[in-house]
């Protein structure tokens, strides 16, 4: 079921104004819901143990690196979000990407590679 949006700008801009906007410990509550709590894990570099541990935290404070993989990683997700299911948007961020030389939106994510991600993201939100 697609989410409506609840703002009259475009996807793009919104999708980066909800990032920037969420606390991190909602933007990370997102997406451990969204793509499971090892993708995330796997996305910042971390254990699945230290993504537990920030989920238990109320004032939470993963580190500048982090916050900002995960703000970016919630930007791509609102992007896809933005049309297509949670079960959809985990698939597209594990499965093999034509747009990312047929590699995982993930892998290039754990690389840095956000922009890239962003891209492939837009593109096939538009199609």
């Amino acid at each position: 079921m697609a989410k409506a949006n609840t703002l009259s700008t475009p996807t793009r801009t919104t999708a980066h104004g909800r990032s920037i906007g969420n606390e991190i410990g909602d933007v990370l509550r997102t997406l451990t819901k969204a793509l499971g709590k090892q993708a995330v894990a796997a996305i910042v570099a971390k254990d699945v143990r230290t993504v537990e541990r920030w989920l238990a935290q109320k004032n939470l404070s993963v580190g500048m690196n982090a916050e900002r993989i995960l703000r970016d990683t919630f930007q791509i997700y609102e992007i896809l979000a933005e049309n297509d299911s949670d079960h959809t948007v985990r698939a597209w961020f594990l499965g093999m990407n034509p747009a990312l030389g047929d590699r995982a939106p993930i892998e290039l994510l754990v690389e840095g590679r956000a922009r890239a991600v962003v891209a492939a993201a837009r593109s096939f939100a538009d199609a």
